[in-house]
């Protein structure tokens, strides 16, 4: 019985560790709530005192310096140009910061979420090596994660750019920020915020998997 309880442990733990992870990909790599920003137009935050903006879903945006929420086109240097026509990632209006120095946009969610990421692109001057820090907060505002993304894309492209966020092992991410690491000229842009509260049908799989090997070596160990 020890032997059985401590492999389940130890499967289960190794099936939660390989859920985790830090996601930067060429578009959304799971599937939530998604807020595309839409419905908003040109919202310039923070404004006349208001620092925090509801998106609807129990989300909230609160930016550090001057943001716009709906923002319909935005030069991003050496990245290219973000529209309102978009591509399978993203379309229609956008967020877009105008950070003269280091600056940052938090989402925070009212409920626990396990996966949480966006589509996003940043100003790139040539010559400069400007990226982008996400962070994952829990309840408390504590840092559970975090991770640096250099985004580069095609300087007469329109629209490109990554799906970067994180998934968890369980619900616990309360808040999610993108924050420009360079102090030369840190805008960037961000649209389909994508949050999962609930695991994704992988992680089920990879524990009847553990289960399965546990039912093996019982059986192995039954027969000698």
């Amino acid at each position: 019985m020890k032997f059985k309880t401590l492999t389940l442990a130890a499967l289960i733990a190794l099936s939660v560790n390989a859920e985790a992870a830090q996601i930067q990909s060429a578009s959304a790599t799971f599937t939530g709530t998604l807020t595309d920003f839409n419905t908003f137009d040109g919202y310039v935050l923070p404004q006349n005192n208001v620092t925090s903006l509801d998106l609807g879903n129990g989300i909230s945006m609160t930016s550090s310096e001057f943001s716009t929420v709906g923002q319909n086109a935005f030069g991003l240097d050496q990245n290219g140009l973000w529209t309102t026509e978009g591509n399978s990632n993203r379309d229609g209006n956008f967020v877009s910061t105008d950070f003269t120095g280091i600056g940052r946009i938090t989402f925070n969610f009212n409920a626990a979420m396990q996966n949480v990421g966006i589509f996003a692109n940043q100003s790139q001057i040539f010559g400069v090596n400007n990226s982008l820090q996400l962070f994952a907060f829990d309840i408390n505002g504590n840092v559970l994660e975090s991770f640096t993304s250099s985004i580069d894309t095609d300087v007469d492209g329109y629209d490109e750019g990554k799906f970067v966020g994180f998934a968890r092992s369980t619900a616990d991410i309360y808040g999610f920020a993108l924050e420009n690491v360079s102090s030369n000229n840190g805008s960037f842009v961000a649209d389909n915020l994508l949050v999962s509260s609930v695991p994704e049908p992988e992680s089920y799989a990879m524990l009847l998997v553990g289960l399965g090997a546990i039912g093996a070596v019982a059986r192995r160990r039954r027969a000698k």
